[in-house]
């Protein structure tokens, strides 16, 4: 067995083949197979479906981009000149995608790849959304964004109306530091970063009886620097990942908050 491997990741590997641990080992046998310069801007986010043999992706140019993994080829661009486009997301509902705007509001437009027609709006935020994020829980049929207007909802692609609406609150003010929220990989647990100085976490059953833990967090040094993103590592989700916009990254205890690394 290899010594990077943990158990608990062996366990998955063993129940789903297909799927590689990124050891120091695998990343250095890594090899690019193939290169798309498709975009005349650059590209601000990606995403993987659910089975990950397809990708799509946003760009500064306003496309939205769809790339068969397996076959290594683009199937799919469509752009949204109008409203712009970031943190593209597939659904639950295959040949479905999420994304938000960037200009004139701040909606969530939920698109039909296959037809290129809008199938629902999901209106709301108030202020720029700076995360967007299916449920890994494939019962679910939900997504999670939070926004520069301090909000973190969750919209079932059902209804038009948000699910659940909460307003996390920090020492530090979302305009300033910005906010961050990701699903743990059960889809039971949102992580919210707020403000550059504080994580929390909180039950999505409960989502507006507010965070079961909190911790501060140290912010980078460099004065101005918010908050740009918060990921559990997987397969576990036992680290909790923070990025700042000056390339700080720190990986937190995903049970108590302490800081593990400060890079």
């Amino acid at each position: 067995m290899d010594p990077e491997i943990s158990p608990e990741t062996l366990e998955v590997l063993r129940k789903d083949p297909l799927r590689q641990a990124l050891t120091n080992t695998a990343l250095r046998n890594f090899q690019m197979a193939k290169l798309f310069p498709d975009n005349k801007a650059p590209v601000t986010s990606l995403d993987y479906d659910v089975a990950g043999t397809r990708c799509i992706t946003t760009s500064h140019d306003e496309s939205l981009r769809i790339y068969d993994c397996e076959r290594g080829v683009r199937e799919h661009v469509s752009y949204s000149k109008k409203y712009g486009c970031n943190l593209a997301q597939f659904t639950a509902q295959p040949g479905c995608a999420a994304y938000a705007s960037t200009k004139i509001n701040d909606t969530i437009r939920y698109l039909s790849c296959d037809t290129n027609q809008y199938i629902r709006y999901f209106v709301g935020h108030k202020d720029a959304v700076t995360s967007l994020q299916r449920s890994p829980n494939q019962a679910s049929s939900t997504l999670l964004s939070a926004a520069l207007d301090g909000s973190v909802r969750i919209w079932d692609l059902d209804q038009v109306d948000p699910a659940c609406t909460v307003t996390p609150t920090g020492t530090r003010s979302v305009a300033d530091g910005g906010i961050a929220a990701a699903h743990d990989p059960s889809g039971a647990v949102v992580a919210v970063a707020v403000g550059s100085a504080e994580i929390q976490l909180l039950d999505v059953r409960e989502l507006a009886r507010g965070p079961f833990l909190s911790a501060p967090i140290e912010p980078p040094s460099a004065k101005g620097a918010a908050i740009a993103g918060v990921q559990f590592i997987p397969p576990t989700g036992d680290h909790i990942v923070l990025s700042w916009t000056d390339g700080t990254i720190a990986v937190h205890d995903a049970f108590t908050l302490d800081t593990r690394a400060l890079l």
